[in-house]
């Protein structure tokens, strides 16, 4: 089926689960009212997406970007290290077959693939490439690059953390030069989406990355160097394929982009200050409020789309939380208000059982639980804990995460639970949480694109140890999420997360808390950079690629 029958594509945007083209640089009333204050008091019009700082000047090529980020790259084999802390790095060197547009429609593009085609039965789908693009050494990207890339992902050997993204894929063919056919087992709905560079970044047929020495990629930038956990560095690339829709000129107009990880945010932003950086993730959020009325000179400070989700780990296979009554005590017990209060200076929205807010199409409804401390310690004397017991929460060291769990404990202590944070870095935290080593923990993630996206890694038993840091093992949510991902239409998949959010409600192996309002900042030289995916350095038509120096 072609073009206007919403499940082809040749040149363009696919249609969403409702069929339905957002208009680009559009924003809903409800949208404007929520970004211009009647929803978050106080926040700044730049925050818009579409929106951008500098365009009145035509950009101007050259320059190098320092950047201040949250953390650095532990490597990047972008098929291996899918972290966000690297997925974040190598988002400047690789393409996909399809792009994520801006927040908060999150549509899905094209990106190598120009277009593509879907039978009728949901089983095949055909990706017509672009003529021309070339990897980092030379070599023009084929079809047998994007079939040797996807078939390393889905390779076990390779132990990619999204592979599971691709199980219901049958054979990848590569019919001509620029043409693939991807025939699966059965129709699986969110596999536009499974297609992003985020799962699956294209490289060179037969190149075997490591996490110091990756892969030549297509994208705007050429890697140069890594210093695991504190540095990176990129160049431009000077054949990269895309053109600025606005002026018409190529991408990228930086000549290069350094990227220090640094944990603490008022550290990064004393760095943006004194001149040491010209971009920093996260500004702090009690600064970043400051910031709307009281601009420093010189600086910029963005208020973006909520993004991610922070959420409550709890270890069902460990006691005490192996006991249901246990984790629904905590869910009566938590003030999730209190928490983004805390922590994000209510920069931020809650979350209602799933990492998808009411406004979004994605969104289940059901009707979140009532705090209600009395209930809280009710169930844990029922669940034989009447005097409460003691715990330790692990966290990641940055301080929102680090706040959050504080606020958490100071909640937890109402209930008779005596609570104790350790907060840790990103990797040993992801380590301890792969292997059980602990019984609650406090956790985030990146932007969820579909509800197979967001369900079925966190909660399948087959990702125990992966990627199901619950270790969370229920047939009837397998069952589920095995048919959501099967369907086809979006409307046979509605009902069936809507039965999913209901079961994490019930049996809570994950406690969403909310989604966060991260405040990126810059130099006042730094022009052509949009808040589209909040801090995301790539996106369709976005991004580091558009940004440029004005001085």
């Amino acid at each position: 089926m072609k073009g206007n029958s919403g499940r082809g594509i040749r040149d363009g945007v696919s249609r969403g689960m409702k069929g339905k083209r957002a208009s680009k640089g559009k924003l809903t009333r409800r949208e404007f009212l929520y970004l211009s204050g009647a929803g978050m008091a106080g926040m700044t019009l730049a925050g818009l997406p579409g929106l951008s700082n500098g365009q009145e000047k035509k950009p101007k090529y050259g320059g190098r970007l320092r950047i201040g980020e949250r953390f650095g790259s532990a490597g990047l084999d972008a098929h291996k290290n899918q972290l966000f802390m690297d997925f974040q790095h190598y988002l400047l060197m690789y393409n996909g077959l399809t792009d994520l547009g801006s927040l908060p429609q999150l549509n899905i593009y094209p990106d190598v693939a120009k277009g593509w085609e879907i039978s009728s039965d949901g089983r095949d789908y055909t990706f017509f490439l672009r003529q021309g693009v070339k990897f980092h050494h030379g070599k023009e990207l084929d079809s047998n690059d994007v079939k040797y890339s996807m078939e390393r992902v889905m390779n076990p050997a390779t132990r990619a953390p999204m592979a599971f993204s691709f199980r219901v894929i049958e054979s990848i063919t590569a019919v001509d030069k620029y043409t693939v056919k991807i025939h699966l087992k059965t129709p699986f709905g969110p596999l536009l989406s499974a297609l992003t560079i985020r799962n699956c970044p294209i490289i060179p047929a037969g190149w075997e990355p490591t996490p110091m020495k990756p892969a030549p990629g297509t994208g705007p930038f050429v890697f140069k160097s890594l210093d695991p956990l504190q540095t990176s560095e990129f160049t431009r690339f000077d054949q990269y394929w895309e053109i600025d829709e606005k002026t018409g000129m190529r991408l990228p107009y930086l000549d290069g982009i350094w990227i220090k990880g640094v944990a603490e945010d008022i550290v990064r932003w004393t760095g943006l200050r004194a001149g040491d950086f010209d971009y920093i993730n996260i500004v702090p959020r009690k600064i970043a409020v400051e910031e709307q009325k009281n601009p420093t000179p010189g600086i910029v400070v963005m208020l973006t789309q909520p993004v991610g989700v922070a959420w409550i780990y709890m270890n069902v296979s460990k006691p005490p939380f192996d006991n249901k009554k246990v984790r629904q005590a905590i869910g009566y017990c938590i003030d999730k208000e209190e928490i983004l209060k805390g922590a994000y200076f209510s920069l931020g929205e809650v979350c209602n059982n799933q990492p998808f807010l009411n406004r979004s199409r994605l969104y289940a409804p059901v009707q979140d639980r009532k705090m209600d401390r009395a209930k809280a310690k009710k169930l844990l004397a029922e669940a034989g804990y009447p005097n409460g017991f003691k715990c330790e929460i692990p966290c990641s060291t940055e301080s929102y995460s680090v706040d959050s769990a504080n606020v958490f404990v100071g909640q937890l202590k109402t209930i008779g639970i005596e609570a104790t944070v350790l907060s840790i870095e990103w990797v040993q935290l992801m380590v301890k949480l792969r292997k059980g080593d602990f019984t609650i923990a406090f956790q985030g993630d990146s932007e969820r694109l579909d509800p197979d996206d967001a369900f079925y890694m966190r909660l399948h038993s087959s990702e125990i140890g992966q990627n199901n840091n619950s270790f969370y093992n229920n047939k009837e949510m397998d069952r589920l999420l095995e048919q959501g991902r099967s369907l086809w239409k979006w409307e046979d998949r509605r009902p069936v997360y809507q039965k999913v959010v209901e079961i994490i409600k019930e049996d809570l192996p994950i406690l969403y808390v909310g989604k966060a309002i991260n405040p990126i900042g810059w130099r006042d030289y730094v022009k052509g950079h949009e808040g589209g995916m909040s801090t995301w350095f790539n996106y369709y038509h976005g991004g580091m690629k558009k940004v440029w120096l004005d001085k």
